[in-house]
């Protein structure tokens, strides 16, 4: 999941179904006894300048009965980044900049920082103990085979 919002969700999330579908099935599972987990991610710019909108999505996690989160830093991989410079070639210069700040190891340490606060908040336990990162994918790797 990347957002709650029902209308921004199908322009993040082009095929899957709509954010208050998955919450509610969330709820669904967790009400019928079955262990779930979220995937939330990739982590977008924004969230590093307005944290209220995870904030959000974890609270609404929550109160579907997840407590537990596999997370990811959004992947920037050149193959992507050339799509997505595409698209924000007609955006507005701060969203530019914000896609260009999110490729900065600053950038996921700021948000590093805003996750570990708000998992904190909310009770809620990282799959991996942290946010994954891409460029680490070995790591990534050792961390799925060892996972239950």
């Amino acid at each position: 999941m990347t957002s709650t919002d029902d209308k921004v969700s199908p322009w993040l999330e082009v095929r899957a179904p709509l954010a208050s579908r998955r919450l509610r099935t969330l709820a669904e599972l967790n009400e019928a006894g079955i262990h779930n987990y979220a995937f939330v991610g990739p982590l977008l710019p924004h969230f590093a300048t307005q944290p209220e909108l995870l904030d959000d999505l974890f609270g609404q996690l929550v109160d579907a009965g997840v407590g537990e989160v596999f997370m990811e830093h959004i992947n920037l991989k050149r193959y992507i980044r050339e799509r997505m410079d595409q698209v924000l070639a007609d955006q507005p210069e701060d969203v530019r900049e914000a896609y260009l700040q999110a490729r900065t190891k600053e950038h996921r340490e700021q948000l590093d920082v805003i996750v570990a606060e708000l998992l904190d908040k909310h009770g809620l336990r990282p799959r991996f103990e942290e946010v994954v990162h891409h460029d680490d994918n070995d790591t990534l790797r050792r961390r799925l085979a060892a996972s239950p």
